[in-house]
């Protein structure tokens, strides 16, 4: 018997993303129509692409370290790092895991020929109770995940609790696309601004980047716990 593998959504449309310094390519499924974690946002490329320069700087930057994404959307950035050969735990509300399973699933082999793995979880900021505060995480990575006002102070509880191991605290890296909507300005202020009250924050000049990834209105923030 024959398999047939089956079809996908008519509303779903894939992008190609290359990873060049593992001359692997990346099919990442987005929507046609749909909420923000439903396409590949600029913010995200840039830090999956400074995740590959870091990788080219140091081949085993990313090989076995245990790596959490957050607000992950389509899951660009925790795919990449899978496939630069970390072991990654994608995360989102429910309703994203279909479509981050479906970007595992069309990547695995790639993933996999690395070394890596990924898997999708669901992971609502702020759930104290949630089984991934239990795991331990080296890197922990998000972006373009500031939005609404309402959940921000879920997303710096979530932050916290990630960062309260005695043993090592997880490194952060944070991207975001600042926006010309005096709205998004002032709650990427209110983030900031509560941010810098429990953690160091360290932003990664434009020259530090890729250069083909790389934008004056994205920045670029790595993180650690004071």
């Amino acid at each position: 018997m024959s398999y047939k593998k089956p079809s996908h959504p008519n509303d779903l449309f894939p992008r190609e993303i290359e990873i060049e310094i593992c001359l692997k390519t990346l099919k990442i499924y987005q929507k046609i129509e749909g909420d923000v974690n439903c396409v590949v946002w600029d913010a995200s490329l840039v830090l999956a692409k400074y995740l590959e320069i870091m990788c080219q700087y140091k081949s085993d930057f990313l090989s076995g370290l245990r790596v959490l994404e957050l607000g992950a959307g389509l899951g660009v950035v925790g795919l990449t790092a899978a496939t630069l050969g970390a072991q990654v735990t994608i995360t989102d509300l429910p309703e994203a895991l279909p479509l981050i399973r479906l970007n595992i699933n069309e990547n695995k082999s790639k993933i996999g020929s690395m070394g890596g793995y990924a898997t999708a979880e669901s992971l609502i900021w702020g759930d104290q109770y949630s089984e991934i505060f239990n795991e331990e995480y080296d890197l922990i990575v998000l972006a373009d995940c500031i939005y609404y006002e309402e959940a921000i102070e879920q997303l710096l509880i979530t932050l916290q609790l990630l960062s309260r191991s005695l043993k090592k605290k997880p490194v952060i890296y944070l991207t975001q696309e600042i926006r010309d909507s005096e709205i998004q300005k002032r709650l990427w202020n209110l983030f900031y601004e509560k941010l810098s009250e429990s953690f160091s924050i360290e932003k990664i000049p434009e020259e530090e980047q890729h250069s083909n990834y790389r934008s004056e209105d994205i920045v670029l923030l790595r993180l650690e716990k004071k």
